[in-house]
């Protein structure tokens, strides 16, 4: 039964953030990046539901947002990416004892190493849109974003989750 109700919220959720991210985040001049709201989606359902539910989460996020209009890169890179780190972040310890500072931190050192990644995998599959110059501004303003998000969002879906899907959690 967890699985029947855990599904749809991380559907939901993942569909809400790539379209707010590609359609209100995107077109507005953020200095820097843009704000990562699938990322922060993904990390909060890794934290509310551990390390399986955050991998396929972050593949089903990644692969939205690398099939999504406008898909300007090489597919299944940010599906990697966010498997990668979805998976991550649900090894994080209990989300009954873990700190939101440390979620936060978490979160915001994911944003971080995703702009590394893709510049990585940008450049070695030849994304001729990879700008190295352009790498170190990328990271903070996307650990920024991402613990800014990260503080309003972890929570939210965090308390979304053990309202929705309570045997998920121990206590």
């Amino acid at each position: 039964m967890m699985v029947v109700r855990r599904f749809p919220l991380c559907l939901v959720l993942l569909l809400l953030a790539v379209v707010l991210e590609l359609t209100l985040l995107a077109p507005l001049p953020f200095p820097g990046a843009t704000p990562p709201l699938v990322l922060v989606t993904v990390a909060a359902l890794a934290f509310a539901f551990g390390p399986t539910t955050g991998a396929v989460c972050g593949f089903v996020g990644g692969l939205l947002l690398d099939v999504a209009p406008p898909a300007a890169g090489t597919l299944g890179i940010a599906a990697l990416i966010l498997t990668v780190l979805g998976y991550g972040l649900g090894r994080l310890g209990d989300p009954n004892d873990r700190p939101l500072l440390v979620s936060v931190g978490a979160t915001a050192a994911a944003g971080g190493l995703s702009v590394i990644a893709v510049a990585i995998l940008g450049g070695l599959l030849g994304n001729p849109r990879t700008q190295w110059g352009d790498v170190p501004g990328l990271i903070v303003t996307e650990v920024l974003y991402a613990a800014l998000l990260a503080v309003l969002l972890v929570p939210v879906i965090q308390r979304l989750a053990r309202r929705l899907v309570p045997e998920a959690f121990s206590r």
